[in-house]
């Protein structure tokens, strides 16, 4: 006689940030915790995201056909944190250092409480008087490929990031789809621009959603009253 199949059932329903859209899942499995522990044991970056990806596609209704690696980083970020809400535990203990003393404080996150707020307006951005660019927000490609993890020290990473960002660009006669266009020619129109008409769009993605969190606790040492914002899917575990 065969075993019983446990924990296939998808009992959770959460919403996507940046598209509104609600997908099923279930909680990760010991088999893919391990995964995962052995991932951010290895402290490679590519490693632990592809971990990432791999335990949310796992778990998500499969009819949904989402692909994971396709969303924004926030999305991406949010959506593990749900998971691992429901399969370890919807409390998270880290630890943070006060202010005044450095003495460093037990803090309890509730992970089921986290939000990502998102501005679905303001991404066409003028260029000139006869171009604007329709931007993206990053996606988890874009990390899995290095371009994102090297954009701070690399120019050319950089531009690579922005160019790979942008979802089409409107001229007055038409609206050319970025998907439509090789990655080199992007990134040569990128290439093509002052530093002022490319810093507005590094702002837009520089103020991406994230993860984000008012933490307040008193100093279990001096008793100091602290107050901090935790941001990014690193400050949560």
């Amino acid at each position: 006689m065969a075993l019983p199949r446990i924990n296939e059932t998808l009992n959770f329903t959460m919403t996507i940030p940046s598209t509104g859209e609600q997908v099923k899942y279930r909680p990760y499995l010991v088999k893919e915790e391990k995964v995962l522990l052995q991932a951010f044991e290895s402290k490679d970056s590519k490693t632990c995201l592809e971990a990432m990806v791999d335990t949310i596609e796992a778990c998500l209704d499969e009819r949904a056909g989402i692909a994971v690696a396709k969303l924004a980083t926030f999305d991406v970020e949010y959506m593990f944190t749900q998971l691992r809400s429901k399969s370890v535990g919807e409390i998270s203990t880290i630890l943070l250092t006060c202010s005044s003393c450095e003495e460093r404080n037990e803090y309890d996150v509730d992970l089921e409480s986290l939000e990502v707020q998102v501005d679905r307006g303001n991404n066409i951005i003028p260029i000139t008087d006869e171009i604007k660019v329709e931007m993206r927000y990053p996606t988890y490609d874009t990390l899995l490929n290095g371009s994102a993890l090297d954009a701070g020290e690399d120019m050319g990473a950089a531009l690579s990031v922005v160019a790979s960002s942008i979802a089409a660009v409107h001229t007055e006669e038409e609206r050319i789809d970025a998907e439509t266009q090789l990655p080199s020619e992007m990134e040569d129109f990128v290439a093509s621009m002052t530093a002022t008409q490319l810093q507005s769009l590094t702002d837009f993605l520089g103020s991406m959603p994230a993860l984000k969190h008012k933490a307040e606790f008193m100093c279990v040492k001096c008793g100091t009253a602290n107050e901090l914002e935790l941001s990014g899917l690193s400050d949560f575990f």
